[in-house]
């Protein structure tokens, strides 16, 4: 997950252009606003950031790339970016830049604001921490921002929705002495959601967000034993998955 409140829009999308070039257009961002805590406002400030303009430093970012990711000539005054005739090189892979995906829907706090964003400025939507039953009403809801904004029709294919779940998936059993003190407080919350543990459980679970329409997801892993984890998850259920 990227916060680019925190990073410079112009720096940022040069950046960005690169990486997309690099890895032949495979860059797929994820944007999130950031928390809203008092650990958040200490991190921006050391930033130079101001916490309380990042929803609107976001939107700025993403408006700013797209024009320069066109290759013309950019010329744009906003609030924290003035360009006169600004050009960028080299360009991302695929016309238009990399997708955006704009967080929401997370642990099922279905914001309309959040909605409202990526039917204006989004390519599809990252979420995490939902239950399957979730991501189709997140599909239902950002569908219907897209019919709202007017943006984009919302059967055209560069701007399907694309739920995220960020899943934490254990392979088999986790030390609760080995699991991160934050981690291990979502495992108790969210048990049953997330897939932890054998095989046939962790199948399951991720066919159950296949068929709620989730086309990514986002793999991770608890513990000190990633390795290990990561080994037994490409050989015991990315076979099956594959099919």
């Amino acid at each position: 997950m990227l916060l680019p409140a925190l990073r410079h829009p112009v720096v940022l999308a040069h950046q960005m252009a690169n990486v997309d070039q690099i890895s032949r257009g495979r860059l797929v961002l994820g944007l999130g606003i950031g928390w809203s805590l008092p650990s958040a406002e200490r991190e921006w400030a050391a930033c130079g950031a101001d916490h309380k303009g990042r929803v609107r430093r976001l939107e700025e970012h993403v408006e700013v790339w797209r024009m320069l990711w066109r290759g013309e000539p950019v010329t744009h005054r906003g609030a924290d970016v003035d360009l006169h005739e600004h050009r960028l090189g080299p360009l991302p892979w695929n016309p238009g830049g990399p997708p955006v995906l704009i967080t929401a829907g997370n642990r099922g706090e279905l914001l309309a604001a959040q909605f409202e964003r990526f039917g204006r400025l989004g390519d599809g939507i990252i979420t995490t921490y939902v239950h399957a039953e979730e991501c189709r009403l997140v599909r239902e809801r950002a569908e219907e921002a897209l019919a709202r904004t007017g943006v984009r029709e919302p059967a055209s294919p560069s701007a399907s929705t694309r739920p995220c779940g960020w899943r934490t998936i254990p392979h088999g059993r986790a030390r609760h002495d080995r699991v991160p003190r934050h981690l291990l407080r979502w495992r108790r919350a969210l048990a049953g959601t997330m897939g932890l543990g054998p095989a046939d459980t962790v199948i399951d679970a991720l066919g159950r967000y296949a068929d709620a329409g989730v086309t990514d997801l986002c793999i991770r892993f608890v513990g000190d034993d990633q390795l290990s984890q990561l080994e037994r998850f490409t050989t015991e259920v990315l076979p099956t998955l594959c099919r």
